[in-house]
């Protein structure tokens, strides 16, 4: 798939987060379609949106990225989802493995690791 027909949400409660993430996925040349601040608003933007590659922080106010990633999953099972988190608890990183992610980065990341990341997972898209 070319790599501006992969439309990407960006789910994470942090600006500056958000912010390095759109600007690292649009400089390689992806469509970053839409952002959300908490879960509730991810999984609305992800059902109108219909993105083929959600980045989910999984610590968030309102609702959490380990809440909406089942929901996700059943209501949107071609999306890619990978998970962006500086946390590494172990008994978290199993919960959202068995909740069905393909990948997970953790921050503080650099350009390379998001590019990396992101590339593994949308090569995999429409195979």
């Amino acid at each position: 798939m070319d790599k501006k027909n992969v439309k990407i949400l960006l789910v994470d409660d942090n600006d500056v987060t958000r912010e390095v993430l759109r600007v690292i996925l649009r400089n390689e040349g992806y469509n970053v379609v839409g952002e959300a601040t908490d879960g509730g608003t991810g999984l609305e933007l992800a059902l109108k949106l219909k993105p083929d590659l959600i980045l989910l922080d999984i610590v968030m106010p309102k609702i959490s990225g380990t809440e909406i990633l089942p929901r996700i999953r059943e209501l949107l099972p071609d999306a890619r989802v990978l998970m962006v988190t500086a946390n590494k608890d172990q008994e978290t990183i199993t919960e959202v493995v068995k909740n069905g992610i393909h990948g997970y980065i953790l921050k503080p990341f650099n350009a390379q690791k998001i590019i990396g990341t992101v590339e593994a997972v949308v090569a995999k898209i429409n195979k």
